[in-house]
């Protein structure tokens, strides 16, 4: 079998080095991680932020103790992130663009779905 991308007509892999420190997961490409159009990174954290924190009302006095412990675990993921950008003093872009995607894994861990939402509310 012929595994010289040269002469194979096969395409020369992407080898990307492991920016974001996953083993399994996917390598950041530095070049793949711009903040959209017309944004900044810092916006994109801060985004990231907002989402996380803005969860929908309960609909019942019966569903505000899951809401409360919800909106706490997520207020917890978020002041991690901020710490972490934070104590790293030479932080940049690429930092805050990883912060943020980061933060809105860990939120996709706490979804708003173990109580009632309030309709009117949402």
């Amino acid at each position: 079998m012929n595994h010289d991308p040269a002469t194979s007509g096969q395409p020369e892999p992407v080898i990307r080095a492991d920016i974001g420190g996953w083993i399994s997961g996917p390598c950041l490409d530095p070049e793949q991680l711009p903040a959209p159009p017309g944004s900044t990174p810092c916006r994109v954290l801060i985004l990231a932020i907002a989402e996380t924190l803005t969860i929908p009302p309960p609909a019942t006095h019966r569903d505000e103790v899951t809401y409360l412990r919800l909106s706490r675990d997520r207020a917890r993921l978020v002041i991690s992130a901020c710490r972490r950008v934070l104590d790293d003093r030479e932080a940049g872009d690429r930092d805050l663009l990883i912060a943020a995607d980061t933060l809105r894994g860990q939120a996709a861990d706490y979804p708003a779905d173990g109580y009632d939402h309030n309709p009117l509310m949402s």
